[in-house]
């Protein structure tokens, strides 16, 4: 029979490589979501740094909660376990599998954005046309026009003002 330390401590030691199973997993899904959506420096920069807060958080709480705060040689070799292992076996069809998923989703998101602002499109060609009829009408309208050519910007009169 096994004692209770060394159960408590192969137990840690199995969460240890599940979370580094996990990390990977999540950092997978960023990866997929880079390859679908295209991101700048920045927003690479700004996902990389909060995946690697959080990762530091969850495994302090994984350390501290499991281990009482006590850190074990056991529990950083379980997550780079859990790390190599993922990588190397199932990593590349996750990250296929996602991107083809993310992909998709934004595909349907930029046909539902369309397809709702088509009428709102429509709307705005015609009061686009409607907006500049006008401003001909308006134009063409003015009695007194700037003479094309006229440098000194002089306005020609038109004939109804030159009559007494």
């Amino acid at each position: 029979m096994m004692s209770d330390v060394i159960r408590q401590e192969t137990i840690v030691f199995f969460l240890s490589v599940l979370h580094g199973l996990g990390l990977i997993f999540v950092y997978d899904l960023l990866r997929a979501l880079r390859r679908a959506v295209p991101h700048g420096i920045f927003a690479v920069s700004a996902e990389d740094f909060f995946f690697w807060i959080a990762a530091g958080f969850l495994t302090f709480c994984l350390v501290f909660l499991r281990t009482d705060g006590v850190v074990r040689g056991y529990v950083a070799a379980g997550i780079g376990i859990g790390c190599i292992l993922y990588h190397f076996t199932v990593s590349p069809l996750v990250v296929k599998l996602f991107s083809a998923l993310f992909r998709t989703v934004k595909k349907t998101v930029i046909w539902l954005c369309r397809a709702v602002s088509a009428p709102f499109r429509t709307v705005w060609k015609f009061l686009k046309k409607i907006i500049e009829f006008a401003g001909k009408k308006a134009y063409n309208n003015n009695k007194y026009r700037i003479i094309r050519g006229n440098r000194h910007g002089r306005k020609k009169k038109t004939s109804k003002q030159e009559q007494p």
